[in-house]
């Protein structure tokens, strides 16, 4: 399956559940809770970026180690350590982090668990009336336990701020409802 045909159908994916769940709250879907061990390992791999926002998947990516590392239980590893052992396997920086990738890289840095995604939408929508603009963010995100290989938990969140909010901090929020979810 080529990358843009991959693109729009995560994209109509997406806008589909968006459609109709986003004025039910921020988890669009979320499966089960689970436990992370207390000082577990824990690095969050570049986010693809799906957006016309540049810089998008960057901005996600540091926003989720960020809530994260606030919340004190884990020991969180620099991306910037995953990015050289991208270049370090011969995989060009930039393209989508997948499973394999991900377990290949997290385990060669002995980490426990990855997590990977993509920015699904990053940009500002008109009103239903037309009359302003509103910033939307969202991310797909799953989390991989480099040990087992399996998904333990995947989900896409997805804030819509109001008129005048600044598109940053409505990708906060959306990071922050991540962070909220995992750590139920």
């Amino acid at each position: 399956m080529t990358a843009l045909i991959r693109r729009t159908i995560i994209i109509g994916w997406f806008f589909l559940l968006f459609c109709t769940s986003a004025s039910a709250g921020e988890i669009i879907y979320a499966s089960r809770s689970f436990n992370i061990a207390s000082g577990a390992s824990i690095i969050v791999a570049p986010f693809q970026n799906l957006t016309k926002a540049q810089g998008a998947g960057d901005k996600f990516s540091n926003y989720i180690a960020q809530a994260l590392a606030e919340s004190g239980s884990m020991r969180i590893v620099r991306e910037d350590q995953f990015i050289s052992r991208l270049s370090y396997n011969r995989l060009k920086p930039g393209l989508p982090v997948d499973r394999s990738i991900a377990q290949l890289v997290g385990g060669q840095l002995g980490i426990r668990y990855v997590v990977f995604g993509s920015v699904v939408e990053y940009n500002y929508e008109l009103s239903n009336d037309g009359s302003r603009t509103i910033p939307i963010a969202g991310i797909d995100v799953r989390i991989l336990d480099v040990d087992s290989g399996r998904i333990i938990f995947a989900g896409s969140f997805i804030k819509e701020g109001s008129s005048g909010t600044q598109l940053d901090s409505v990708a906060m929020d959306a990071a922050d409802a991540f962070q909220k979810r995992i750590m139920q």
